[in-house]
């Protein structure tokens, strides 16, 4: 195994210019000394271990907090099969902020059984001034691979994200990455079609925003696996949200299997369906 940890200047050519994104390859940045306050994370516990597809979860963040970020998890024996198609913070008047989470399995199904847990990192109301979500939505047509992005406005940063996958019919169309930018301006999301697929469909980037508060994109590169984990630089740090990237395999395209933070938001977990190319690339937006 080939791996490479950095805070600044992490760079995958190969695997980003794979998923298209050109030469926004840098994973990390520079932070300052603060950080959001109060964090916690929720579960929604997990489905029935069975071979329903697809499967839903949607961890709440309770009374007045924020969605700043979240994952989920696929368990079970055909767990390594299962690829995720939404990662999506929701937050408006009226509603609960919450974390949804959906995964498909492949075309035709799979033999063995898996469930999904859904978790949220939330965060007071007043420890993320500005707060806001910006959706990015890449073109609706039929096409192999997908990708966009969603941008912070003026001085705010990306504290969080989150990628979606309209259209696709379940298990035609799997997400391949959810992950902010270096600098944290932007957040990045890209998907593929998993085989011949003649329908259209879409990805969406969410940008969770809000007055810088000192969070850092860390992360690592990986070669020849297909699960990673990536724990904070500092002890004192929390995980405020996670990332991944992946592409195509020697059998076909990987997917994002599973992505999420632990439960003392020191560590984020990544699972793939298979083991890429080029690489994976995990990150944890850290302070």
């Amino acid at each position: 195994m080939n791996t490479k940890h950095r805070r600044t200047g992490l760079r995958v050519a190969a695997l980003l210019a794979t998923l298209t994104v050109g030469a926004a390859a840098q994973l990390v940045a520079t932070a300052p000394a603060a950080a959001v306050s109060g964090l916690f994370r929720t579960t929604h516990l997990a489905t029935a271990t069975n071979s329903q597809s697809p499967k839903f979860r949607a961890a709440e963040c309770p009374g007045d907090t924020r969605v700043i970020g979240g994952g989920a998890q696929v368990t079970g024996p055909a767990a390594g099969s299962i690829r995720l198609s939404a990662l999506q913070p929701v937050s408006g008047p009226g509603q609960t902020d919450r974390y949804e989470v959906w995964a498909d399995e492949p075309p035709g199904g799979v033999s063995g059984n898996w469930a999904l847990e859904g978790y949220a990192i939330c965060a007071p109301a007043a420890s993320v001034p500005g707060y806001n979500i910006v959706p990015g939505n890449s073109t609706y047509s039929s096409s192999p691979t997908r990708s966009t992005a969603a941008g912070c406005s003026g001085s705010q940063r990306v504290i969080g994200t989150g990628a979606s996958i309209t259209g696709g019919g379940f298990g035609n169309v799997g997400l391949q990455m959810s992950r902010a930018s270096g600098p944290l301006d932007i957040a990045r999301a890209a998907a593929a079609e998993d085989g011949a697929y003649s329908g259209n469909w879409r990805v969406t980037a969410y940008a969770i925003c809000a007055n810088p508060v000192g969070a850092a994109a860390e992360g690592s590169v990986q070669t020849g696996v297909a699960s990673a984990n990536h724990t904070c630089s500092s002890s004192t740090e929390e995980v405020h949200s996670v990332g991944a990237a992946t592409g195509p395999g020697a059998s076909g395209q990987t997917f994002l299997s599973s992505l999420y933070p632990n439960a003392g938001l020191s560590t984020v977990h990544l699972t793939l369906t298979g083991v890429p190319t080029d690489g994976l690339a995990i990150q944890a937006i850290c302070a």
